[in-house]
């Protein structure tokens, strides 16, 4: 019979080819002292990884959750707490967090010339992964990718933060339902969410954004998910986000929520402020900077040919009165781009415009919608989610176009810091920094997940990689 290869077997540890040795041959050199095993302790394991201020956040809040979770199950079932199983052996880690920057594309750039539209946004990028101990072996599980924009940073990605992936592999245990009716690995999975929207909430950003839309190929964290693992639709992907906001918004973590068109594209009732695409924040990687490139690419083609004068001229004509009737009256250069832009961007995103999540960590002005982090919101007692912000409330009458009036009355803002100040400093590691530095690791070295064996060889040399980041690899790497 065909022995097979322990999955655990770590090949970057040994400079020259090592002759397998089966367990049952490894057993019986042992028990006769011909083989001396490395003591337990001697591999580093997640819990051996460093932690941050962030880390240690989402873990505080995560165990006691759980711990909350795990009692409820237990009065549900008229059992002890310790007669219910309970999930064990998690660890959270931030495995990267670097300084980066998002250069503005130059079609775009050039549209806002005039503007002194930022060349750049700088932002902080991290990793953070979650490990559970399955059996004796640790097993990477979740890992998210995210963009922190500070208070340093320029309008319009001033204090926003961007989800910019999300992963995970089905391998958590137990596999049972929460106290909630929703699966364990779903409350676990929301809580690292709430507990990161906690945090950036606590150090002064002012809103999240999320593209809830399913992954391409090539768009996972994890190389090769598992089997049993369906691919999730635009709906239920989106459904899984908007079920972690309400619990958040519960705890008033997340104070409200709409979506990228309405907040931008559309001026409707008390909104005030103009529709411009300088308004709209810009991340790396994001579905709209990419798709508003290649339109202003094609205007700018537009403009350029001039084979058939006649036709061109219509299409000028067609043009200035599509802007007329939208209520455009700057037709000017620059002006007629930036609206025909959000035109065209409006319509391409209307179609799955509840896929393009925005949760608001701090109250947005009603009249100019930008978020208010300083000095006093005015709200109405009367309407629903009204605040503006204090350069309105001596000047502006409430609701607009209506003879009655209504009272507005102060709101002090406090706990947003004025900066941003990150508490963790810099993590690198050339294998994590970017999600497509770590998915190129794990093709080119066959680290996969589609199943838990080959999950827990894999899991084992991202925990090498992050304890040895300087360590040079004869292999594929």
């Amino acid at each position: 019979m065909q022995h097979q290869i322990c999955a655990l077997f770590n090949g970057i540890n040994y400079d020259v080819k090592q002759a397998y040795t089966c367990l049952y041959c490894y057993i019986d050199e042992v028990k006769h002292g011909l083989h001396v095993p490395s003591p337990q302790s001697a591999v580093l394991g997640a819990s051996d990884l460093p932690r941050t201020v962030l880390s240690d956040h989402i873990e505080e809040r995560l165990f006691k959750r759980l711990k909350l979770e795990r009692q409820a199950r237990a009065s549900q079932s008229g059992c002890s707490f310790d007669e219910v199983a309970g999930a064990d052996g998690l660890v959270v880690r931030v495995v990267s967090s670097v300084d980066k920057k998002v250069g503005v594309k130059p079609r775009f750039l050039e549209t806002f010339q005039e503007d002194n539209y930022p060349t750049e946004f700088p932002y902080k990028s991290k990793a953070v992964l979650l490990f559970q101990k399955i059996d004796g072996v640790e097993v990477c599980l979740f890992g998210m990718y995210v963009q922190e924009f500070g208070a340093e940073c320029a309008f319009p990605n001033q204090r926003r933060v961007y989800l910019s992936y999300l992963d995970s592999v089905k391998y958590f245990r137990p596999g049972i339902k929460a106290a909630t009716g929703e699966a364990l690995r779903t409350f676990v999975y929301h809580e690292i969410l709430i507990g990161y929207l906690e945090y950036c909430k606590q150090r002064g950003f002012t809103s999240c954004y999320i593209w809830a839309r399913p992954p391409l190929e090539g768009d996972n964290i994890f190389y090769c998910n598992p089997t049993i693992q369906t691919t999730r639709t635009s709906d239920i992907l989106r459904e899984w986000c908007l079920a972690m906001i309400r619990k958040a918004t519960k705890e008033e973590i997340v104070v409200e929520l709409t979506n990228l068109y309405d907040h931008f594209f559309i001026t409707t009732g008390e909104c005030k402020a103009k529709v411009t695409a300088s308004r709209l924040t810009y991340f790396d990687g994001d579905y709209w900077p990419g798709a508003a490139e290649g339109m202003v690419n094609q205007l700018h083609q537009e403009e350029d040919d001039q084979k058939l004068q006649k036709k061109g001229n219509a299409k000028k004509i067609i043009r200035k009165r599509a802007l007329e009737a939208a209520g455009h009256t700057d037709l000017s250069g620059n002006a007629s781009e930036d609206d025909m832009l959000m035109q065209k961007l409006g319509e391409t995103i209307y179609p799955m415009k509840e896929d393009f999540i925005m949760v608001h960590l701090q109250y947005s002005c009603s009249h100019c919608r930008s978020f208010m982090s300083s000095g006093k919101r005015w709200a109405c007692h009367q309407c629903r989610s009204f605040y503006i912000c204090d350069k309105f409330e001596e000047r502006e009458r409430h609701p607009s176009n209506s003879r009655e009036t209504h009272e507005l009355h102060p709101v002090d803002i406090v706990g947003v810091p004025e900066e941003t100040k990150d508490g963790d400093g810099i993590i690198e590691n050339k294998f994590f920094d970017t999600r497509h530095a770590f998915l190129s690791l794990c093709q080119e070295n066959h680290y996969q997940f589609d199943t838990l064996r080959r999950a827990r060889h894999s899991s084992m040399m991202v925990l090498y990689h992050l304890h040895n980041p300087t360590v040079k690899y004869n292999g594929a790497v």
